[in-house]
């Protein structure tokens, strides 16, 4: 047994690499965004196909803006763009988005130059 898992150690992933380079090209096109927050929400949106309901999952964005923008503003051109909550953070410092999203709704919110990051969470169910 031990010299099957030494063996293992020894040769590098043959898949690996490729997934290296996903990695980096979504940290290059989004570099505000948790790549692990996307990859997440892809793999999802790969296996919520298998399900019947909502092909994408619910998403959590919590969106650092850059000082001096005005949350209140972001929180209401949120509102009139995306159809899913939109809300100022208790204490004022981010704005938060959550609902169902896939990655192009979270492109779509995130392409704002005023954020600084973007932080959060996925899940596959729907609440």
């Amino acid at each position: 047994m031990t010299a099957i898992i030494q063996e293992t150690q020894k040769r590098p992933s043959t898949i690996e690499p490729y997934f290296r380079e996903l990695y980096e090209q979504i940290v290059q096109e989004m570099p505000k965004v948790d790549p692990k927050l996307l990859i997440r929400i892809m793999m999802f949106e790969v296996s919520l196909k298998n399900y019947p309901g909502p092909d994408i999952p619910h998403v959590h964005l919590d969106v650092y803006y850059k000082d001096g923008v005005d949350l209140r503003q972001k929180q209401e051109e949120g509102r009139d763009k995306y159809p899913i909550e939109i809300t100022e953070s208790r204490w004022g410092e981010r704005v938060i988005f959550s609902g169902l999203m896939g990655v192009r709704h979270v492109e779509k919110v995130c392409s704002d130059p005023d954020i600084l990051k973007v932080e959060g969470k996925a899940v596959p169910n729907h609440n």
